[in-house]
């Protein structure tokens, strides 16, 4: 009796462990798209997407409720620097602003009419990146901004990277569809031209989608080739000469959390891909996700370990650990000749990604 008694404690044990991925699905009482993510410290944590789409969470990810946006727009990305201020870019420049946790939001006027696709900040300093390789940038917290560039042939900067007041970076497409990086030492205020680097994804044609800088030379962005495929390059030289990792599809965003090392990173992408470096974006692993839905962004806490990746159709994935797997309980059986052998958990099936062709970009006329 004591045996039988022991296997029923062990299987509920284990079967209690064994439900948790790597990675957790949260509802988030939506089906629009979500396009940007922001994830603070605090655990509180902001999404936007499709037809002004804002969502909020003050558990880390794993239950969220609705904010009122006050717009129909796409948004696009979302930065917070605490639990009340934050700001969200969009569709035909919109810019909201929000000064007590995404309760309220007030319009800011961008000056432009061109979708802001990224935006963020090192402390007051700013920058926000839209189509025809639009850059805006702020000095107060996103309460006020000024045009630095506009009306440039090519597609627009959906990556954006603040990696000091003074430093930024942006990331995209120029107008011979070419991968393109560009920097500021200036608070965003000017882009040189020759702080624009363009080159080529390992000799393919294709854009960045994402950006981010670990230092002024070392730097990672992710994008897609005009094949299908995805691509994460990394660089050494401050964006002089690049190398690429190819992906089955589109890789969509990028985190590199400021813990105490910035070695550690994340992206996600098309068919529900996330994927884990250790060693600064040199090599990446994936994660299991728990589904094919292309997912856009992906954002960490400092400690690496709490993130949120969303996507499309309404998708929110949150983790606890990192998107490592479970840990497996080491079991300890009573020693008897005749005792029953404690079940082993098995890991629960990976996902198979669902490949989706990328749209090619429309073809904008070179001067």
């Amino acid at each position: 009796m004591h045996k039988t008694v022991h296997l029923v404690w062990s299987l509920v044990f284990y079967s209690s462990v064994t439900v948790f991925g790597q990675w957790s699905a949260a509802n988030s009482g939506t089906t629009n798209n979500l396009n940007g993510a922001y994830l603070l410290d605090s655990g509180i944590a902001f999404v936007v997407g499709d037809s002004g789409t804002i969502l909020k969470s003050s558990d880390a990810g794993a239950t969220w409720a609705p904010l009122l946006s006050g717009t129909t727009n796409i948004l696009h990305e979302v930065y917070f620097f605490d639990g009340n201020q934050g700001v969200a870019v969009g569709d035909q420049g919109v810019i909201l602003r929000t000064t007590d946790g995404g309760a309220m939001w007030h319009s800011v006027a961008s000056g432009v009419e061109d979708a802001l696709r990224s935006v963020f900040f090192f402390g007051a300093n700013g920058i926000s990146g839209g189509d025809s390789q639009t850059i805006l940038y702020s000095t107060d917290s996103g309460a006020s901004w000024q045009i630095s560039r506009s009306g440039f042939l090519g597609g627009g900067f959906p990556g954006a990277h603040m990696l000091s007041p003074s430093i930024g970076f942006v990331a995209g497409q120029n107008s011979i569809f070419a991968p393109l990086v560009g920097a500021s030492t200036d608070g965003g205020a000017t882009w040189p031209d020759e702080n624009f680097h363009t080159f080529l994804f390992d000799k393919n044609e294709g854009g960045c989608t994402d950006v981010r800088f670990l230092d002024v030379n070392i730097g990672v962005v992710s994008g897609f080739v005009f094949d299908g495929r995805g691509a994460i390059a990394r660089t050494t030289d401050g964006g002089m000469n690049w190398s690429t990792l190819f992906f089955d599809q589109p890789i969509e965003g990028l985190d590199f959390p400021l813990t105490n090392t910035t070695n550690i990173g994340f992206a996600v992408g098309w068919g529900g891909r996330v994927l884990h470096t250790t060693n600064m974006g040199i090599a990446w692993t994936d994660q299991t996700s728990g589904t094919s839905v292309n997912l856009n962004d992906v954002s960490f806490a400092n400690d690496a370990l709490r993130g949120i990746a969303v996507g499309d159709s309404g998708t929110i994935l949150w983790t606890a650990n990192g998107g490592g797997p479970a840990p497996t309980p080491t079991s300890t059986p009573t020693a008897s000749p005749s005792s029953t052998p404690t079940p082993t958990a098995s890991p629960a099936p990976r996902a198979t990604p669902v490949a989706r062709p990328r749209p090619t970009p429309a073809l904008r006329p070179t001067p």
